[in-house]
């Protein structure tokens, strides 16, 4: 019983201090294709995400993150409905730099694995591909745990479907609910 109690207080105490310096960020964003046909079908929207991140020394962290993107437009002759699918996965690396008492700055950089869907009366295509993917932006501290993330992004990554290249990535404008423990 006594080192069943022991082994769990290490636990606990490794667990603690395993989790100083993680960050969960629940987070969305205005999306904006970098292809102009996929503009002209779909437009932009919004894309909500996961990202967590995880200090590996003094300012500079780990993160990884998901997001969501669904919309249905219509194909640009025939005007039939169309819907795409995008989930891109990324990790990298990111480093902060604080601004006074209340403010963050950061920049970010890594590797994006985009997965895209799309139905169509023309078929349906399922690709994924890998690139990149760079942001910055600023959090406002309301606690020492809880913040306000700001920031923009630029991902960028190239499919091939047949002879057709094409790219998947763009400009995000958003905001999220910094969580640090």
């Amino acid at each position: 019983m006594k080192k069943t109690a022991l082994i769990v207080i290490g636990l606990c105490l490794l667990a603690d201090s395993t989790l100083a310096g993680f960050r969960i960020e629940l987070k969305g964003s205005y999306f904006q294709s970098e292809n102009k046909i996929f503009r002209e079908v779909y437009g932009s929207a919004f894309k909500p995400g996961l990202e967590v991140g995880l200090t590996i020394v003094k300012n500079l962290s780990i993160w990884a993150g998901v997001d969501y993107f669904q919309k249905s437009g219509g194909l640009t002759v025939t005007e039939e409905e169309t819907k795409v699918w995008l989930m891109p996965v990324s990790a990298g690396l990111r480093y902060e730099i604080p601004a006074g008492e209340k403010l963050l700055l950061h920049v970010a950089a890594g590797v994006q694995e985009v997965f895209f869907k799309e139905d169509s009366s023309l078929g349906t295509t399922k690709k994924n591909a890998l690139g990149f993917i760079v942001k910055g932006g600023l959090i406002f501290r309301l606690t020492s745990a809880l913040g306000i993330d700001l920031f923009a992004g630029w991902s960028t990554s190239s499919m091939k479907n047949g002879d057709v290249e094409f790219k998947v990535g763009g400009l995000d404008l958003g905001g999220g609910l910094n969580i640090r423990f």
